[in-house]
């Protein structure tokens, strides 16, 4: 049915019926245009008396847009890059014969400096880890904020300003995707609309990192570029840009990445530089204690399999296990494990110094539903870790005799589906 409405459109196009009747790849291209903002859609708004001359001037723009030869038509080289994955969002925003006609229009910014973000959904098929997913959010949202005067902090509740979803197909807004290749992701510009800043990404594509694969999609390049359009870029045509609409494979490692002048300047353009757009009330630097971690390159990966430290949970004793983000956490001497649907996920194990813990090894750990913090007990003092700020609680360790009926020394702790507590001291439990 669509494939018989574009044949009847292209008829309008070339301007009579008597016309031989267009290739499918003619059709497909037409389609690509129109959905990416160089042909304008046949309706009630436009000429249907359009001609060839269209057509060829809509692939002309495509074609210089995509620094490509500029000759109008569907060639290899045009149709190829035509099926290379890229950004939802249309390149030009409407067509030049009705754009023309308008003054332009600056885009759109964020009127304040700290904007908050939270990854709602997860890939359902990934081998990233949410922690990982997480990591590259952050890093993608630092390269931003390192150069413009702007502050991202993660938040736990859906009154984000940028909220990530992974999603597929229709999902109620007016990109939908396409499965594997095509569109990979979009995001929103700032505004004033509840979809604002927003980000997606398809979860239907392979979303990985630093591999090499072009099957796959690098999720720290993508991701770059989407937050450019969150806080109010466009696509450029400049071939080397981050905001180029097509994947460009992966970037390099994110602790080391700079953008590129371009995206620097259009950036520099909306908000400012970061140093000097505020010198008698700079905007402050966001001193998270939180350092994300990352996946080791696979080029440093050490010659025996990585996955030979992981430990049989069966047959090894732990110091400790706790539910925490949803997640299975296995605490060992100086290091812990994240178990996801019976898998140590990937970049684990890690060492207990990311909680900011100082001692060698903990004794027990839970989550807190009371006040939605991670409690840390070893020996005869117990620390709080806030999960959302990635940081531990000042004035911490305190002495565990603030916890009235609770041994000096604990063995483990799990919370109870009633949201009781269970306190092991050797063989004994006590409910809290």
């Amino acid at each position: 049915m669509v494939l018989s409405v574009l044949l009847w459109l292209l008829m309008s196009y070339l301007g009579t019926q008597s016309a031989p009747a267009p290739s499918e790849e003619t059709v497909l291209g037409t389609e690509w245009l129109t959905k990416f903002g160089y042909l304008a859609p046949l309706g009630p708004a436009t000429d249907q008396r359009q001609t060839q001359e269209a057509l060829t001037k809509a692939i002309k723009a495509m074609q210089r847009f995509g620094g490509l030869e500029i000759n109008g038509l569907l060639d290899q080289a045009t149709v190829t890059l035509m099926k290379t994955p890229r950004c939802s969002l249309p390149d030009i925003v409407e067509p030049e014969s009705i754009r023309r006609k308008r003054s332009l229009q600056l885009g759109t910014k964020w009127n304040k400096r700290n904007i908050s973000w939270r990854v709602r959904t997860f890939p359902t098929d990934s081998r990233l880890g949410h922690d990982t997913i997480r990591a590259l959010m952050y890093y993608a949202l630092k390269v931003w904020s390192d150069i413009a005067p702007l502050n991202f902090h993660e938040v736990a509740g859906d009154n984000a300003d940028i909220l990530i979803d992974f999603t597929k197909s229709q999902h109620n807004d007016q990109y939908p995707f396409d499965g594997p290749g095509g569109a990979v992701a979009h995001a929103f510009l700032p505004g004033d609309e509840l979809i604002a800043g927003d980000v997606h990404f398809d979860n239907d594509e392979a979303w990985t990192f630093r591999s090499s694969d072009p099957r796959e999609m690098d999720l720290f390049a993508v991701a770059v570029h989407e937050f450019g359009h969150a806080i109010g870029l466009s696509h450029s045509s400049v071939n080397e840009s981050i905001m180029r609409p097509y994947y460009q494979g992966p970037v390099g490692d994110p602790l080391q990445y700079h953008l590129p002048y371009d995206d620097r300047l259009r950036i520099w353009q909306i908000y400012g530089v970061r140093e000097l757009l505020f010198p008698t009330s700079q905007v402050p630097l966001d001193n998270s204690s939180w350092n994300p971690v990352l996946p080791i390159p696979a080029d440093s990966w050490p010659t025996v399999p990585s996955r030979l430290d992981v430990p049989d949970r069966c047959n090894t004793n732990f110091d400790a296990v706790a539910q925490i983000r949803g997640e299975a956490f296995f605490f060992k001497g100086e290091r812990y494990w994240v178990f996801k649907d019976n898998n140590v996920e990937e970049s684990y194990p890690r060492f207990i110094s990311d909680f900011d813990l100082s001692v060698k090894s903990i004794d027990a750990a839970f989550v807190c539903p009371h006040d939605d913090k991670t409690y840390f007990f070893k020996d005869n003092q117990y620390w709080r870790y806030d999960d959302h700020l990635r940081r531990m609680d000042p004035d911490y360790p305190k002495d565990m005799g603030q916890w009235q009926g609770l041994p000096s020394q604990l063995d483990d702790a799990m919370k109870w589906s009633d949201g009781m507590f269970v306190v092991f001291d050797h063989y004994w439990g006590n409910l809290l």
